[in-house]
């Protein structure tokens, strides 16, 4: 993973979490989605994407988030992006109009509760 972003992957109640702390842009999107899509297994009912730790995204980053939603739902679960309600991601997630695309939450616990639906 380049110097921008760390990413980590954990799972609670049998959802994949993954967790992007420092920045996404052109630069290691490509890298961020290979990773979020790596932890995508078939049998989870969704993968959470946690972006509290974010403190940068770009509409590269923004991009990964719907291809990812895509790839998550061709295997029939669903994408949840965990973010900060005050954050720039937030704000350039609801510019983008992410919500329309995927569900934007603030806690980990709505997170969880979402992809079981």
């Amino acid at each position: 993973m380049s110097d921008l972003s760390v990413v980590e992957v954990d799972a609670r109640d049998g959802v994949p979490i993954v967790r992007v702390s420092g920045e996404i842009d052109l630069s290691n999107a490509d890298e961020v989605l290979t990773s979020i899509e790596s932890a995508a297994v078939g049998n989870a009912p969704g993968l959470v994407v946690d972006l509290r730790e974010l403190v940068y995204l770009d509409s590269a980053g923004v991009r990964l988030l719907f291809q990812a939603s895509r790839s998550v739902a061709s295997s029939g679960g669903r994408l949840v992006v965990l973010v900060a309600p005050d954050s720039p991601a937030r704000r350039v997630l609801e510019i983008a109009d992410a919500a329309s695309v995927f569900p934007l939450v603030d806690s980990e616990e709505a997170a969880i509760q979402v992809v079981h639906g």
